[in-house]
């Protein structure tokens, strides 16, 4: 297994922009699974190369993630962090609204997952390698950090069989986060979800607030409230949203032309496409295909 270099930084110091410390990242390997936990202070920095899946749940403060700092994203208390093989891992605790006052505390695993284990950790991702996800009802959350405690317990034991009890319970976590992630689903108000049934089947056609509102029953201004409230985003930002999430899909599972998915997806034409999706996703559909493929081929 590799070792995990932690660098002091002062608050000025440790900005997104620079937290690439002039160095290669250490590269962390695990055989199986490895589950921890760890703790940091205000004004800490860190990065690391890790070729295996991770999550991380986080108890306490908050960091902020990324090595650009026009793509970096923070990650608080409450949440949970999913990143994908071969993933370049920076963060600092400076940047952070929770961060820069109260460090972070979080509980990990790394492993490589069976393959049924591993759909359990696909969701949309915020950034290429990542998924964070919000643990909001505080008793699922408990019963996730219960569990990748007593996988760290397993972990430092001499048990023959400890991998696969480890195994066990992280089945237990993802299946507790996605418990979490319906239970926020089902708390959203009926009228969105009619809003968002309409536009998920509405994604190739060009689709008016107008249209959406009369699918919602509800006026303009109810609508932008009713998504404020339940989804932190405006109508025609979620239906963005869903029309990139299908962009991505398409562009993994399938050959098709940047035109014809650009037509898909309800954008006017491959252009438009390039530019909202580099916008969001941060990487052109041509650099996420191409990412896609050599993962793949990497497996």
């Amino acid at each position: 297994m590799g070792s995990i270099t932690t660098h002091k930084a002062t608050p000025e110091s440790a900005r997104a922009d620079e937290i690439h410390l002039d160095r290669s990242p250490p590269e962390l390997r695990v055989h199986e699974i490895l589950s921890s936990h760890g703790s940091h202070a205000p004004g800490v920095a860190d990065r690391y190369l890790h070729h295996q899946w991770a999550v991380i749940l986080i108890t306490r403060g908050g960091y902020r993630v990324g090595t650009d700092p026009r793509r970096t994203f923070d990650a608080l208390a409450g949440d949970f962090l999913i990143m994908s093989p071969e993933c370049d891992h920076a963060w600092t605790t400076s940047d952070s609204p929770l961060g820069c006052r109260e460090g972070v505390s979080a509980r990990f695993a790394l492993f490589r997952p069976p393959s049924t284990l591993e759909l359990l950790l696909r969701y949309p991702e915020v950034q290429p390698h990542y998924s964070l996800l919000r643990i909001a009802d505080r008793a699922m959350f408990r019963r996730m950090s219960r569990c990748l405690s007593q996988m760290e317990s397993i972990c430092n034991s001499q048990l023959p069989n400890r991998v696969a009890l480890q195994f066990n319970l992280l089945e237990q976590v993802l299946l507790w986060c996605q418990a979490a992630q319906h239970s926020r689903q089902d708390a959203t108000d009926r009228r969105v979800q009619k809003a968002i049934e309409f536009m998920a089947s509405s994604l190739a056609d060009e689709v008016t607030i107008e249209q959406i509102c009369r699918a919602a029953r509800v006026s303009r201004s109810q609508l932008a409230v009713l998504f404020e409230r339940s989804l932190g985003t405006s109508p025609m930002r979620y239906l963005e949203k869903l029309r990139i999430d299908r962009a991505k899909q398409l562009l993994r599972l399938s050959n098709q032309k940047f035109a014809g998915v650009a037509t898909a997806v309800g954008f006017c034409d491959s252009k438009y496409l390039a530019h909202r999706f580099k916008a969001v996703v941060g990487v052109t559909p041509s650099e996420y295909r191409s990412s896609c493929r050599a993962e793949h081929q990497g497996r």
